[in-house]
């Protein structure tokens, strides 16, 4: 799980564009920035959680409990396939843009859920049956949920339709 969400956080690093878009560069500027952004973790009530069949009590902040800069991470395990589906919500900085440029990000379709666009795509190292993500853009850079399949055991239902109506459910709670 933890190169999972590695590679997810490896997106992109900070900088000035040429055409004047200013983005954090300094540890000060993403601390800043960071803390503006929309917390997965305190924002997604627990009743919507455990509706969706997630285990509140699995809840984890940021990467292995360690925050990371430019990024507010959430994640929980699916109470039904524990430890099978590892189910994350995340709002960054990065940007849509950045996540489509990526290298290692793959297999991308343009989707609606819960009305809003956004982009589903998988990361090269992880099989079809293995991943799911994806990602909305924000006023802050981007907000995004995915599913991580670690279990041969719950490999019997694609990652994306497991997260299909748990993403029906989030994604209305992120920012715009």
């Amino acid at each position: 799980m933890s190169a999972v969400l590695c590679g997810v956080l490896a997106v992109a690093g900070c900088s000035f564009t040429e055409s004047g878009n200013a983005k954090p560069s300094a540890t000060t500027d993403q601390a800043v920035a960071t803390a503006g952004l929309w917390d997965p973790c305190t924002q997604i009530p627990d009743s919507m959680l455990t509706s969706l069949g997630l285990d509140v009590a699995s809840e984890r902040s940021g990467i292995l409990g360690a925050e990371e800069p430019g990024w507010k991470i959430c994640g929980w395990e699916d109470a039904e396939f524990p430890p099978n589906y590892g189910i994350h919500a995340y709002s960054t900085i990065h940007t849509v843009e950045e996540v489509r440029a990526k290298p290692t990000n793959i297999a991308f379709t343009d989707v609606v859920v819960a009305g809003r666009s956004g982009v589903q795509y998988r990361q090269a190292h992880n099989d079809a049956n293995e991943e799911c993500s994806i990602a909305f853009p924000t006023a802050t850079g981007l907000a995004q949920i995915d599913l991580l399949n670690i279990s041969t055991k719950s490999k019997s239902m694609p990652p994306c339709e497991r997260l299909e109506p748990i993403a029906e459910a989030i994604v209305p709670l992120f920012p715009k």
